[in-house]
């Protein structure tokens, strides 16, 4: 693992909403990034399946971790969420990919997915790109700031 995805993977764990759903980052890379959670009753909506709001925050949490990782440092502008069906899941993994960067705009696609492959919802983030050096982030978040 590169010193920059330590940097990143500390970085995060500053974000006490994520840590608090239960997120963790599996990878991330030039490709995409891969975020998962095991669910748990605190998750489970009064149908007894995965809450919307866990969904947008899993998927939104995909999008942060490639938006910084390809382009420190990156923050959401906007997302809009597409659910497909009610997610009954021991897990979800939500997929990121970017799509475009022009600027300082990136756009991802993020796919959230449960324990057996089904799609529970696929959502568009545009991000916002303040171009900052690498090496200077990690310095940063190795310094605490």
């Amino acid at each position: 693992m590169s010193e920059f995805t330590e940097a990143l993977r500390s970085f995060f764990k500053t974000d006490k909403y994520v840590e608090l759903s239960g997120i963790k980052i599996v990878d991330v890379n030039d490709e995409q990034a891969v975020v998962q959670a095991e669910i748990n009753e605190n998750h489970l909506n009064a149908n007894g399946c995965v809450q919307g709001g866990m969904l947008y925050t899993i998927a939104d949490f995909a999008f942060a971790v490639l938006g910084n990782y390809l382009h420190p440092s990156t923050v959401t502008q906007s997302g809009q969420i597409t659910y497909l069906r009610p997610a009954f899941t021991k897990t979800l993994t939500a997929t990121a990919v970017e799509t475009e960067r022009a600027g300082h705009c990136t756009i991802s696609e993020v796919t959230v997915r449960g324990d057996k492959g089904e799609t529970f919802c696929i959502c568009h983030f545009n991000g916002f790109v303040k171009d900052v050096d690498k090496n200077e982030w990690i310095k940063k978040i190795n310094e605490g700031k």
